[in-house]
C-alpha cells in the first residue's frame, strides 16, 4: 500500500468517528456537527478526489510508465536488432568493398591478359606470316629439289642400266670362262688349313685357306701372312715370282700364281694390320689384279678402297714389282735395297715408300701381316 492510500484510509477513519459523534448528540448540535463536518469532510473529501483522480492519474501514468518501458526496452531490442543489422551491412559493405577491390583486380588482371592475348595473337599472326613465307620458300626448293632429284634418278637409271649391261656382259663371261674351267678350283668352301687348288693353264699348286676371320668372311686364300720375322722377305726376283716361306707360318705365295689367280676372275683384296698391342686395322680394295711377268707383274687395278687403316696403297698403282737383284723404279737408292724386300714400289723418296715385305722392327712399333686371296671374287691380305 502506498503513501496515497495510506491518507485516504485516514480522512475516511477521522470522518467516520466525527459522524459518529454528531449521530450521539442533540439535533441542534446534530446541525452544527453536520455543518462543522461538512465543513471538515468536504476538504477532506475534496482531498480525496484529488487523490483519487490523482491515484488513478499515477496508474495512468505507472500504466503509461510500463507501456513506455515496454516500448523502451522493445525500442533498445530493436536498437539492437538495428545496431546488428547495421554491424551485418557494415560487413556487407566491407565485404562489397573487398569484392569491389578484387572484382577490379580481376578486371586489371583481365585487360593485362587481354594485352597480352593481342600482343599474342599479333605474334602469332607475324609467326604465321613468316611460317607462310617459309613454307613457300621450301616449296620453291622442295619443287627445285625434287626437280633435281628427278634429274639425278634419270641419271641413276640410265647408270644403272649401265651397270646392268655391264654386269651382265661380266655375267656372260665368267659363265663362258666357268663352262671352259670346270677343274677350277680355290678356297671357297673350304675350312680354315693346308688345301690344293687348280686354275686354267697352270699346275694345281696347295695354298693356305683362312675362313675364321668373322669380319672379312669365310672363303680366303691366304698370299702373304708376316707374323714373327722367322722368314726372310730380302729374296730375289726368282723366289718372289714362285714363292717362299712356310704355308703353316710366314711366306709368300708368288708373284706367278698371283698373276694366274687374279686374271681368272674379279678379286678383292683384304689387308688387316696389327702390332704386339693387338690393335688392329684393315684396308679392302674390290678389284685387285696383277700383271704377268713380261709386264715385271705390274700392280694393275685395285679398285675402292674402303676400311679404316688409310689407303697406303692407292699411289703404287701401275707399279712393276721390284727386288733387291731386280728393281724398276728410278734413283740412286731403290728401296727395294733400302727395305730389304721386294714390293710395287711407288719412288725412291723415304715419304713414298710403302711396304709390307721388309724386316719386323721391335715389340710395339713393328708391322706384320697376312695376305689372303678369296676365289669368290675376292683377294685379301690380314697384317698382323
Amino acid at each position: 500500500m502506498n503513501n496515497i492510500q495510506v491518507n485516504i484510509f485516514l480522512i475516511l477513519l477521522i470522518a467516520y468517528k466525527v459522524y459518529s459523534s454528531c449521530l450521539m448528540a442533540s439535533k441542534e448540535l446534530g446541525d452544527q456537527c453536520s455543518l462543522y463536518c461538512y465543513q471538515v469532510v468536504k476538504p477532506l473529501l475534496q482531498y480525496v478526489n484529488t487523490t483519487t483522480t490523482m491515484t488513478q492519474e499515477q496508474n495512468e501514468l505507472q500504466q503509461t510508465i510500463k507501456v513506455q518501458a515496454e516500448t523502451i526496452k522493445n525500442l533498445n531490442e530493436l536498437m539492437k536488432s538495428k545496431d546488428m543489422q547495421l554491424m551485418q551491412q557494415n560487413k556487407s559493405i566491407q565485404l562489397s568493398e573487398s569484392h569491389a577491390l578484387n572484382q577490379q583486380k580481376l578486371i586489371d588482371e583481365y585487360k593485362m591478359q587481354s594485352e597480352l592475348n593481342s600482343r599474342f595473337y599479333e605474334s602469332c599472326q607475324r609467326r604465321n606470316r613468316n611460317q607462310q613465307n617459309l613454307y613457300e620458300n621450301l616449296s620453291k626448293s622442295f619443287k627445285t629439289l625434287n626437280q633435281n632429284q628427278q634429274k639425278l634418278i634419270d641419271q641413276f637409271q640410265v647408270q644403272l642400266s649401265n651397270l646392268k649391261s655391264e654386269i651382265q656382259s661380266k655375267d656372260n663371261k665368267i659363265t663362258k670362262s666357268e663352262n671352259l674351267n670346270t677343274n677350277v678350283s680355290s678356297c671357297l668352301r673350304k675350312m680354315t688349313g693346308i688345301h690344293v687348288i687348280t686354275l686354267p693353264d697352270a699346275q694345281p699348286f696347295i695354298v693356305s685357306c683362312e675362313s675364321n676371320w668373322i669380319e672379312a668372311g669365310t672363303g680366303w686364300t691366304v698370299i702373304q701372312r708376316r707374323k714373327d720375322g722367322s722368314v726372310d722377305f730380302n729374296r730375289t726376283w726368282s723366289e718372289y715370282k714362285e714363292g717362299f716361306g712356310d704355308l703353316g707360318g710366314e711366306f709368300f705365295l708368288g708373284l706367278e700364281k698371283l698373276h694366274l689367280l687374279t686374271q681368272s676372275k674379279p678379286h678383292e683384296l683384304y689387308i688387316l694390320l696389327g702390332d704386339f698391342k693387338h690393335e688392329t686395322r684393315y684396308a679392302r680394295y674390290n678389284n685387285f689384279v696383277i700383271g704377268n711377268e713380261t709386264e715385271f707383274y705390274k700392280l694393275e687395278e685395285l679398285g675402292i678402297y674402303s676400311g679404316n687403316a688409310g689407303d697406303a696403297l692407292s699411289c703404287h698403282k701401275n707399279k712393276p714389282f721390284s727386288t733387291v737383284n731386280k728393281f724398276h723404279h728410278s734413283g740412286s737408292n731403290p728401296c727395294a735395297k733400302k727395305y730389304n724386300s721386294g714390293w710395287w714400289f711407288y719412288d725412291n723418296d723415304d715419304t713414298s715408300c710403302s711396304v709390307m715385305e721388309g724386316v719386323l722392327r721391335k715389340a710395339g712399333v713393328h708391322r706384320a701381316g697376312t695376305i689372303f686371296y678369296d676365289d669368290i671374287d675376292i683377294i685379301g691380305c690380314y697384317m698382323w
